[in-house]
Parts: structure tokens; sequence; C-alpha cells
């Protein structure tokens, strides 16, 4: 599926394979919090009658100060997303200033996910990427389907090392033989790029999965 990602655009060669979301258990603090000061706001009114002005309307500015709060984390929690494409992982986050971060697939050295007991139960937990680079990991906590984001980006490496092994077909075909280094076939590999043989998106896959093994 070619499309656009909010806030970003996928290439001509890239699939959105997968999205994912913060759970939306990460808005009930701030709800419960409104719903706690809107009712001891009502009953100041009604029921404490003889409580100062000053109380009243304090009650009255931490309402409001709480409505904020939750209007805060709902647009957090519409903005952040994660986005599994067929070449990266793209994490956006952020209303009026975004934020993004996006790690190659060829550069994922490790994904986790980590949950209580009471998160399982919910569906929801941390989702931690791990990058080969000095970058540091990608955390997001509250995904909500973690397992299955997590096993969209399996796939999705796999698919892309496969399309990678697929990529040294032409070297081999052109060479009669393999060589026997990784280095070697890298050269090999630009040389069938340089002669058009090759396009620049199957010479950077089949490279990268080349100096995965030195």
């Amino acid at each position: 599926m070619l499309g656009k990602l909010r806030r970003y655009s996928v290439g001509e060669d890239e699939e959105v394979v997968a999205r994912a979301r913060q759970h939306f258990v990460v808005l009930m603090r701030p709800i419960a919090l409104m719903v706690l000061v809107a009712a001891a706001d009502i009953a100041a009114v009604f029921a404490y009658t003889w409580l100062p002005i000053m109380i009243k309307i304090a009650g009255l500015v931490a309402l409001i100060a709480c409505a904020l709060y939750y209007v805060a984390k709902y647009l957090r929690y519409r903005s952040l997303e994660v986005v599994v494409t067929s070449t990266r992982v793209v994490y956006l986050s952020g209303v009026i200033s975004t934020s993004r971060r996006e790690i190659p697939l060829d550069r994922i050295a490790e994904i986790g996910v980590q949950a209580s007991l009471v998160e399982r139960l919910l569906g929801m937990g941390s989702l931690r990427i791990s990058s080969s680079g000095e970058d540091p990991d990608l955390v997001i906590p509250a995904i909500s389907d973690p397992a299955e984001i997590t096993a969209a980006l399996n796939s999705a490496i796999e698919a892309r090392h496969d399309r990678g092994r697929q990529s040294t077909k032409p070297f081999a075909a052109a060479r009669g033989s393999a060589p026997e280094s990784p280095l070697d076939k890298i050269a090999a590999l630009g040389d069938l790029y340089k002669r058009g043989l090759l396009s620049k998106e199957e010479f950077e896959v089949a490279k990268a999965e080349l100096l995965r093994r030195l």
C-alpha cells in the first residue's frame, strides 16, 4: 500500500507495513483527575455552601487546569504514531512542534517489549528498538498491541534481508562463481551498479547484507 504517512512521505519503492499508536488507557489518569476535581467543585457549591468564595474559585481554577491537562494529553495521544515501512521504522509525535525519528531496518539490532501483568491483560506494553549505531534506544511506552507491531517489524526485516540475498544473484551469474570474501562481492556489486545492471535500491540492500557478514 503506497501512500503518505502523516507528516512524512514514503518513497516510490517504499511500502507501509504496519502502524501503531498508544493505548487509550494513557488518557484514564487525566480523565479520572478531572472527574474528581469536578465532583469536589460540585460538592463545594451545593453541599458545602458555607465554604469561602475564594476556595470555590480555586476549585474552579483547578478544574480548568485539569481540563487543559487532559487536552494536552489527548493531543499527544493523537499525534504519537509508529509506522513500519519496507525500509525503516518511523516514530512521529508532537502537534505544534513535531518530533520524528527514523531507524533503517538494516540498522535494527534488537526489538523488545516490556509489559507488566496488568499491561498484558490490557493488550499494551513498552516497545524498545535498539539500533546497531551509537544512537540511543527508541523506547515508546503504552503501545497498543505490541506483539502485532513486533511481528510486523520482524517480518519487514526478514523480507528486506531476503531481497538483499536475491540481489546478489545477478552478480553470481555475471561472474560465473561467487567471490571468496564479502568485500570482493561488494566491489563486484559496485561494478554491476555502475553498469546499470542493478538499481540503487538493490545495490544498497545487497551491500548492507554483505556488511552484516563481516
